[in-house]
């Protein structure tokens, strides 16, 4: 009977893998067609120059959505490494069906960040320099501290993962019709690894926090030490970029969770104190967060120097207003809704604080436009103040980042499992 339950209940965690929806056969060729026009919007692009973009030099902003898009996912992977992590560092057991979700949003969120910046450039072939003269006067520059952060942090990210899923991938060998890929991804596979797998994932734990705040201050000092713009030549921004990499990482799982939990009817895996646990922890992060901004604001706005001042004006009363408002709006309204659920439970809804997620993910997605865009608008040198105006090659080239984000989801939700079998069946065990 305990044999065919715990069947029973393996077969629900594989739910993904063993059965195939209607809905399966709509989504990817949907997904594939948008993908495609993708490549026709950069097939233009390359052959037209970035002309076809709304960038512009001198007059206007050299970069535009696709940094935006580039610091905006880069925040996700960063952040969602540091929750796997913590879940497995302290033995969060109630967590634990989400920390592959978050690695997965590691991985395939730094892989589109990649691209994202391969997007942006006119000659994509040039991106290799960064490579070929590493060890030159380029190595001081911290465009090499981000690449090299980056590479360092995806090998990382994709070993974490590997090394995490191989015993859940020698189960199913024999289960699926594709088992012979799990045996061609499992070299040298002993049934007794697991306790030297688990040191490994203990150690890279460890280390996941720090690496995640290297990367993501990296990106702030990218931006913090450009003297030549104002909006940017600042210490804050690293601090400001870890802070809002923890919050949108934290919100990317809330939702994934969120739609796991209803698609395949995990409501027994994932359970409302994640949701309660998560709430609470983004109702403080929150607090922090409004007090980054407010230090922003007053900074800037009670005594910023002229070129400051330009770009406040610009993004709280300019052509960026709306977007600045709407943005602080929709922060305001989430963090409400996390403060009100965490002080009183009673009132607590999975479904609030899904929502005020969502409005988090959408507003600092903004916040990083914000960031880039203005301040290039504005340059200290007595050039004309310039607009950015981005061209539908631009929209359907970061839009179609999202769809190669679910795309690589839904594929390798059904290839591979995405939940972690093996520890959820040993922690119910243990407890």
């Amino acid at each position: 009977m305990a044999q065919s339950i715990v069947e029973s209940r393996e077969e629900k965690l594989l739910r993904p893998i063993l059965r195939t929806g209607r809905d399966f056969y709509i989504v990817i060729p949907a997904l594939v067609v948008l993908v495609l026009w993708v490549f026709y919007a950069w097939y233009t692009q390359l052959t037209q120059g970035l002309s076809v973009t709304g960038l512009r030099t001198p007059v206007g902003a050299i970069w535009g959505l696709y940094i935006t898009n580039f610091v905006f996912f880069v925040a996700i992977s960063s952040a969602c490494i540091a929750i796997a992590s913590g879940i497995r560092l302290f033995k969060l057991k109630d967590y634990i069906p989400l920390a592959r979700i978050a690695e997965l949003a590691t991985v395939v969120c730094l892989l589109v960040a990649l691209i994202s910046i391969v997007m942006s450039v006119g000659r994509p072939d040039r991106v290799f320099n960064l490579i070929l003269y590493y060890s030159g006067r380029l190595a001081s520059s911290p465009l090499t501290w981000d690449v090299t952060g980056i590479f360092l942090y995806m090998v990382f990210a994709i070993t974490y993962l590997y090394i995490e899923m191989r015993e859940d991938l020698a189960r199913l060998a024999g289960k699926v019709k594709w088992g012979w890929l799990y045996r061609l991804l499992l070299p040298n596979y002993e049934s007794d690894e697991r306790p030297a797998a688990e040191r490994i994932i203990f150690w890279a734990s460890v280390f996941a926090l720090p690496m995640m705040v290297m990367v993501d201050n990296t990106i702030g000092s990218i931006f913090g030490l450009m003297v030549g713009r104002p909006g940017w030549y600042n210490t804050f921004l690293g601090p400001y970029f870890v802070m809002g990499a923890f919050l949108t990482g934290m919100c990317v799982v809330v939702v994934l969770a969120f739609i796991y939990r209803q698609v395949f009817h995990w409501q027994e895996f994932i359970k409302p104190i994640v949701f309660k646990g998560f709430g609470r922890i983004l109702a403080w992060f929150s607090i922090l967060y409004i007090y980054f901004l407010l230090s922003e604001y007053m900074g800037v706005g009670y005594a910023g120097p002229t070129g400051e001042l330009n770009v406040w004006r610009t993004t709280t009363e300019g052509e960026f207003a709306p977007l600045f408002w709407l943005q602080n709006g929709a922060l305001v309204i989430a963090f409400a809704i996390f403060f009100i659920n965490t002080v009183f439970p009673k009132v607590f809804r999975i479904g609030t604080t899904v929502f005020a997620s969502v409005l988090v993910i959408i507003a600092l997605w903004v916040v990083r436009f914000l960031i880039v865009v203005p301040s290039l608008l504005r340059p200290y040198l007595p050039f004309p103040t310039g607009s950015y105006s981005p061209s539908w090659v631009e929209w359907l080239m970061v839009s179609g980042a999202f769809a190669i984000v679910v795309l690589i989801f839904v594929l390798f939700t059904k290839v591979f499992p995405i939940m972690p079998v093996t520890e959820i069946e040993s922690t119910e065990r243990e407890g």
